[in-house]
């Protein structure tokens, strides 16, 4: 279990050296990342998402937000404003996270298709079932 946990901390490393070599902070990597992924999320979720005090994902989302990238969306009811990027936020994120997308896609394509759609049908499995043992109070 311990080298399955260590090599997630280690993709986690590898991560915030790639913010570090791009000029970026390894918190706005992450706004950046999820907002591309997910179109909309909010600024709890990233931060639950991410292990990453609340007030450190909101500096970043205010920075964003300043430099035009990133706007929150008004919903009735809705506490917390859901965030997403703007038409220029798309193109920077485009433009900064492309060299770590291009990374990711070569590592993937260098374990093969089937190897990597292995590894991640193993890893839901064992969310899903580590999942069930924490919901169901595990000790």
């Amino acid at each position: 279990m311990n080298d399955f946990f260590a090599q997630i901390y280690r993709q986690n490393e590898l991560y915030d050296i790639w913010a570090k070599q791009n000029r970026m902070k390894p918190s706005t990597v992450a706004v950046l990342y999820l907002l591309d992924q997910f179109e909309t999320c909010t600024q709890g979720w990233i931060s639950k998402i991410y292990l990453l005090p609340k007030q450190t994902i909101h500096t970043v989302v205010q920075e964003l937000e300043q430099a035009g990238y990133l706007e929150k969306v008004s919903v009735s009811g809705r506490k917390e404003k859901p965030l997403r990027l703007t038409e220029s936020g798309k193109r920077y994120t485009a433009d900064k996270l492309g060299g770590l997308y291009r990374a990711e896609e070569r590592a993937a394509a260098a374990m093969g298709a089937e190897q990597f759609a292995m590894m991640v049908e193993m890893t839901r499995k064992f969310t899903d079932s580590f999942e069930k043992e924490i919901r169901n109070g595990a000790e």
